[in-house]
């Protein structure tokens, strides 16, 4: 029934390599939003770590790759990462897990893509989520049981830290409903700015590597990007601020993505963010 939209979907999704001095720092999914290759992700999966900080994505060692199905390894550069809200009445910055990457070099094949729809969800709308999630892996285990000194395979395994891995499990894609959204406002007034961003969850887990992938609706538009997987307490007297993953998926809809051009604009920011 939805065999052509998972093809879109499947075509549309990237594999993200984060790379400094040669040792792989953070992984996880992306997806293309226009025809030239820009690419959302989570502002987390750029940075490998959180809170965001700015010597962190605009890192000059630092290197990303981006591995579609079919195509070459492509290296990109961060075109905003996150957007940091200061309130008066917060002690802390709120700051959006989202980010935008484009090609270093113009690519001259067409990409398969997810339109940017900037909409809130609706409550118990079907949508499906996708992410190179580590539910997958390789098919026989090869990763685990390839000789490391065969001939060809140093070739194999470098092939592996740049993103082929997507050529060989592809992304997995889920169908989810929306179990629960809420629309936040915030002011902040350093940038003369307003955000709103709905936050909202889905009733089927993403786990890890699933981070920055699409959540898209039937029409195959991209709604929103995957934060992270939902966690909820398992409070112990030996660990009382333990949490485990819960069944959920938390997801960002696309709403700054107007505030950046908004931004951009204005002359306000800087280019990255």
């Amino acid at each position: 029934m939805y065999e052509n939209l998972y093809e879109k979907i499947q075509k549309s999704c990237g594999y993200v390599t984060v790379v400094l001095d040669d040792e792989i720092i953070s992984e996880g999914s992306c997806f293309a939003f226009t025809p030239d290759g820009e690419v959302i992700t989570a502002a987390h999966v750029v940075t490998g770590r959180v809170p965001i900080r700015k010597e962190d994505y605009s890192d000059p060692n630092a290197k990303i790759f981006v591995k579609f199905l079919g195509r070459p390894v492509i290296e990109y550069q961060v075109s905003f990462c996150s957007l940091s809200i200061q309130c008066e009445a917060f002690t802390d910055v709120i700051q959006l897990d989202i980010a935008a990457l484009v090609p270093k070099t113009r690519q001259e094949v067409e990409f398969f893509y997810l339109p940017a729809r900037i909409v809130a969800p609706k409550l118990g709308e079907l949508v499906f989520l996708s992410g190179f999630s580590d539910d997958l892996s390789l098919p026989f285990n090869i990763d685990k049981i390839a000789k490391k000194d065969f001939p060809g395979m140093p070739e194999f395994f470098s092939a592996m830290k740049k993103g082929y891995m997507a050529d060989m499990t592809g992304p997995l894609i889920k169908r989810a409903y929306v179990g629960n959204h809420r629309r936040i406002f915030a002011g902040d007034s350093s940038q003369n700015i307003t955000i709103e961003v709905d936050v909202f969850y889905l009733d089927s887990g993403a786990n890890s590597g699933a981070s920055g992938g699409p959540v898209v609706n039937e029409n195959g538009e991209a709604i929103g990007v995957i934060s992270q997987r939902a966690v909820t307490s398992a409070s112990q007297e030996s660990a009382p601020d333990l949490k485990v993953p819960a069944g959920a998926t938390i997801a960002l809809s696309l709403h700054p993505l107007d505030i950046i051009h908004q931004l951009r604009k204005k002359h306000t920011v800087t280019h990255p963010i």
